[in-house]
């Protein structure tokens, strides 16, 4: 079955598997050393540098409201386009093969979230939850960068 991805990134958060397409993920970074923001409140959990680039990190957990004391910490950082952000996540994310996932029946998310669920992966284990990532950072930072720097480039232009 083509699922449009060449594989997924998972990782867990609480009693929940996430998934990220591969084709959405540019990296993963160890997140030991986030910049704090002045200011800025959860689930920004500051920012990290990023080929060259400085990205916004959001707590995923703290977002969805999900315990995790897991002690290590990695960035997954997801791109689209000239923008980037990273998801704050307990460990380095599994890939998975797209051969080895297939899409699983929808199941009724939280009502509370489910205009961010956007499928369910599975594979012969485990069920993963795909997001709507790109819809919680929008949510948090509501212009992304590619659209200030429109804005920039209208007012020098």
């Amino acid at each position: 079955m083509n699922l449009g991805t060449r594989g997924a990134l998972t990782f867990r958060l609480g009693d929940y598997n996430f998934a990220v397409r591969v084709e959405e993920a540019g990296g993963v970074l160890d997140a030991d050393r986030l910049a704090q923001l002045p200011g800025v409140t959860e689930p920004i959990a500051g920012v990290a540098a990023f080929r060259g680039e400085m990205v916004p990190v959001v707590d995923l957990a703290q977002y969805l409201g999900i315990e995790s004391d897991a002690p290590h910490r990695y960035a997954l950082v997801l791109y689209r386009g000239a923008d980037r952000f990273a998801l704050l996540v307990p460990e380095i994310p599994r890939l998975i093969p797209g051969r080895d996932l297939r899409e699983a029946p929808p199941e009724a998310p939280d009502p509370e979230l489910s205009d961010l669920f956007e499928s369910t992966l599975e594979t012969d284990q485990d069920h993963y939850h795909c997001l709507n990532y790109w819809q919680i950072f929008e949510s948090i930072i509501p212009q992304t960068a590619s659209a200030a720097r429109d804005a920039r480039a209208r007012r020098t232009g």
